[in-house]
């Protein structure tokens, strides 16, 4: 069954390090989307999902009657199983009880919280606008209403952070007890605030080698508190894994709605306009259509199964393509199982420990 993913292009502030396609704008403008959304929502009616995720931008800077409105009509318009897992992304300043509810008592069953850092300092040179106390209030609240599945994003290697503070914010995450904890090193994209910023000299970030100090230290101190490595930067304690999040790594099926959103579906990769006038006026797609050859859906599978800790399945492989894995990349796979860098045992190909700091470089040796 496929994932639905819808996209909701609003912030109450932009942060210094996003460039998503995502801004602050007024009530009147939301609403405007969000009918354009239902629309474009319509056009897939009656598609069957087992996982919804509502990202952005941020999907709480919705008033609560809009953001239930959007619930609605998937509602309305789609079949999703009864055991769906279905996410809504939430910035912590974003929580307040009745919102939280509303999502709760209309089939939300997993949050996404985007915590950052328990630093304030850190979270002020994100440019985020919620403090340490108001994420560890966000997700006792969450916890109040009901919800069972909360995830929280942690970033390393940013302004200010030390090795210390981001041990902090580590054992702080640690003690509000969620279910996954995604932990990713910022990447610092051109156009952004911060991006001239660090040009320019005025903030410096740490070097490599206390990043790398960091991710060890991540996987190291999840694990002994009970949270599995699944992917690269995703940990989560037994049973809580994105299975949305699996399907794009698993290069499976999925429909993506709303503004600058993607879809894969039958080998074909679709994406939607990236203005936000066009989609209002129901121009949702911007006419970008790439079919897929066999080589670059082994080679995709290849790339994105590597980023999983269990790795690639051979006899996976073989069912989707025909094709033995050894056959398709022998000199990839050869060079780095000699180097232990692959290891290839119970049936599956994955990186090693001491690779993953490297697996960039090692994923796109995969690119036929």
């Amino acid at each position: 069954m496929k994932g639905l993913y819808i996209h909701i292009p609003f912030c109450l502030k932009k942060c210094a390090y996003c460039d998503f396609n995502s801004a602050v704008a007024p009530d009147s403008k939301k609403e405007e989307y969000v009918n354009a959304l239902i629309c474009e929502m319509s056009e897939y009616k009656g598609a069957e999902f087992d996982t919804v995720y509502i990202g952005g931008g941020t999907p709480t800077a919705l008033e609560t009657e809009l953001l239930a409105k959007v619930i609605e009509n998937i509602g309305v318009n789609f079949s999703v199983s009864p055991d769906a897992e279905f996410t809504v992304e939430m910035n912590p300043k974003t929580a307040d009880f009745k919102k939280l509810d509303m999502m709760y008592k209309m089939g939300v069953n997993r949050l996404s919280i985007g915590v950052q850092s328990f630093c304030d300092d850190e979270l002020c040179a994100l440019g985020r606008i919620h403090n340490c106390k108001d994420a560890k209030d966000a997700i006792a609240l969450a916890r109040e209403v009901g919800f069972e599945n909360i995830s929280i994003d942690l970033m390393s290697a940013i302004p200010h952070q030390t090795m210390e503070s981001f041990k902090e914010t580590l054992d702080t995450a640690i003690l509000q007890n969620p279910d996954h904890i995604s932990c990713y090193s910022l990447i610092l994209e051109e156009e952004t605030p911060l991006f001239d910023s660090v040009n320019a000299g005025e903030i410096t970030l740490c070097d490599e080698e206390t990043e790398r100090e960091m991710y060890e230290y991540a996987v190291e101190t999840l694990e002994k508190n009970g949270y599995m490595q699944y992917e690269i930067s995703n940990f989560a304690k037994n049973g809580k894994v994105s299975r949305h999040n699996l399907k794009y790594w698993n290069l499976e099926e999925y429909i993506g709605l709303g503004l600058s959103a993607h879809s894969f579906a039958g080998g074909v990769r679709l994406a939607n306009t990236d203005d936000i006038a066009e989609y209002n006026r129901h121009n949702f797609r911007n006419g970008e259509k790439e079919v897929l050859t066999k080589k670059e859906m082994m080679s995709e599978f290849m790339f994105l199964g590597l980023r999983k800790t269990e790795g690639v399945s051979k006899s996976v492989f073989f069912e989707k393509f025909g094709r033995n894995i050894y056959d398709i990349f022998p000199k990839s796979l050869e060079k780095f199982l000699k180097t232990g860098f692959l290891i290839d045992e119970n049936g599956k190909v994955r990186l090693s420990h001491s690779a993953v700091i490297v697996s960039n470089q090692i994923m796109c040796e995969f690119l036929l």
